[in-house]
């Protein structure tokens, strides 16, 4: 599927990291930028690439390991920055679960304030909208934006942990779950948080992953007159709504391709759990077909 991937005019790249990949470590993973060939095809045809932090080699990525995950993820992050940087490829952390968030945070500041990346927007951070702390963090963000003087890439999603996070919060018995447990209040948190970010002129550089076509709609809406931005779509999902706002807008809004590679094992999990959350009873896909 390679060839198919690569063929893409402007696309991003997600790594889904198989276990042999984590046992193996980091070494494994600088392979990516090692073979001058598949450099050579990814600055051509690649523009960010996305990975999430457990897939960076650190068995204990997790809340009691916070001081030693923090050291040991931001030295291996700081130096696939380093090399992204050199090859004009930007770098998107992507989000996980909700318990990791504040170390996801804490990793990027650390990584972000290096001076080997002093004068870099090419850093990205992936915010998901159904996370109740979403419009908080973007805040967070924003003010690290101006403490850095660095404009921050935000792939703003609406988040596809869903179920486990409502699974966790319950064995836990927590008292309150850390994601809104309503698709509508997901949806309003996800335009709440689009228009901050494009009210942040300087601060980031918006990226608002979705299939939705009221979604877009209301982003059309929003960023008129705004500082640039894009939209984003899975490979094989959103074809037919993505080309017509191609036509609309006469190709004036960038539009990127968010292409997951890996082996067949770690894909075929993600491509149904995200035909899934597209073609759940609520979603505007399926209202449409009914």
């Amino acid at each position: 599927h390679f060839s198919r991937t690569f063929s893409l005019k402007s696309a991003t790249i997600r790594l889904k990291c198989s276990k042999k990949l984590t046992q193996k470590g980091f070494p494994s993973l600088r392979l990516l930028f090692s073979d001058s060939l598949l450099v050579q095809i990814i600055q051509i045809f690649i523009k960010i690439l996305v990975f999430p932090l457990s897939c960076l080699h650190y068995a204990r990525y997790e809340v009691l390991q916070h001081k030693q995950a923090v050291q040991q993820i931001s030295s291996q992050l700081l130096y696939l920055a380093k090399k992204a940087r050199a090859a004009n490829i930007s770098v998107t952390i992507d989000a996980e679960e909700s318990e990791r968030l504040e170390m996801s945070l804490d990793i990027f500041s650390k990584v972000l304030s290096e001076p080997e990346l002093k004068g870099w927007s090419g850093l990205g951070l992936a915010v998901q909208a159904y996370q109740k702390r979403a419009l908080s963090t973007l805040h967070y963000l924003a003010e690290l934006s101006r403490a850095e003087q660095c404009i921050i890439p935000i792939r703003l999603v609406k988040g596809a942990y869903w179920d486990s996070e409502i699974k966790r919060a319950q064995v836990n018995g927590l008292d309150n779950y850390p994601v809104f447990t309503h698709k509508s209040a997901t949806d309003l948190s996800y335009l709440a948080c689009a228009q901050f970010m494009l009210s942040k002129t300087g601060a980031f550089y918006p990226q608002f992953a979705t299939h939705n076509a009221h979604t877009v709609a209301a982003i059309l809406t929003m960023a008129k007159a705004k500082p640039a931005y894009e939209l984003q779509r899975l490979h094989g999902m959103g074809e037919q709504l993505y080309r017509q706002l191609q036509t609309d807008t006469q190709g004036e809004i960038p539009c990127r391709i968010y292409a997951p590679v890996g082996n067949y094992q770690e894909l075929l999990p993600y491509l149904v759990r995200r035909l899934l959350e597209n073609g759940a009873n609520t979603s505007f896909i399926n209202q449409l077909m009914l």
